[in-house]
């Protein structure tokens, strides 16, 4: 019997007991509860669950307003396109959810990124310092990175795609020093028979 099962022989008896039982539960204390998500919860020793924090930079282009957004954890190597201090790299899971013992490039991996990065949005349709265009907007927000195919293959041909995105927002400051909001998003799909299609690219700051 495994460790997962095994848990679950212990689980359900105790919970059984606990809801047939007529005794008073006495009251929990002010300790917080312990929150599970996909980067603490435990994995009870899985094989293919890895974990670990990495740096991270990715840009898009809302194609219909011109505005660019950067996301980084570490500051751009050139440019007016301000300065920040690193706060280190995003947490970053990956699973293996199909493998290939074959082929471990045929085998689908389910990827998650999530964290703090310095977000910077420049105005292509303006000139300026800021790689060649206007630096709108900056600072620190929260990103979101999935794919639930790291390698974009298509294991015993089933005819699953490739899909991947970002997501990310923060309150940013102005050029002009004054206080805006920004959400962003960029989805792709890739498949064999149309290779890479572009789903949203959105950079939206108001």
């Amino acid at each position: 019997m495994n460790a997962r099962w095994k848990m679950l022989a212990l689980v359900v008896p105790a919970a059984l007991a606990l809801a047939c039982s007529d005794q008073p539960i006495a009251p929990a204390g002010d300790e917080p509860a312990v929150t599970a998500n996909w980067m603490n919860n435990p994995d009870v020793g899985n094989g293919v669950v890895y974990r670990y924090e990495s740096d991270f930079a990715v840009c898009w282009t809302d194609f219909s307003n011109g505005l660019r957004a950067c996301h980084r954890t570490q500051q751009f190597p050139s440019g007016d396109c301000g300065a920040f201090d690193p706060i280190g790299g995003i947490s970053a899971q990956e699973v293996v959810a199909l493998p290939d013992l074959d082929d471990f490039f045929s085998s689908e991996i389910v990827a998650n990124q999530m964290g703090r990065l310095w977000i910077t949005v420049r105005d292509l349709n303006q000139p300026g310092s800021c790689y060649g265009a206007q630096r709108v907007a900056e600072g620190w927000g929260d990103f979101h990175y999935t794919d639930n195919d790291m390698f974009g293959t298509d294991p015993g041909g089933q005819g699953r795609s490739n899909a991947w995105g970002f997501m990310a927002e923060g309150g940013l400051t102005a050029s002009d020093g004054s206080p805006v909001g920004y959400s962003g998003h960029a989805r792709y799909v890739w498949n064999g028979d149309r290779g890479l299609v572009l789903m949203q690219h959105q950079v939206v700051v108001r």
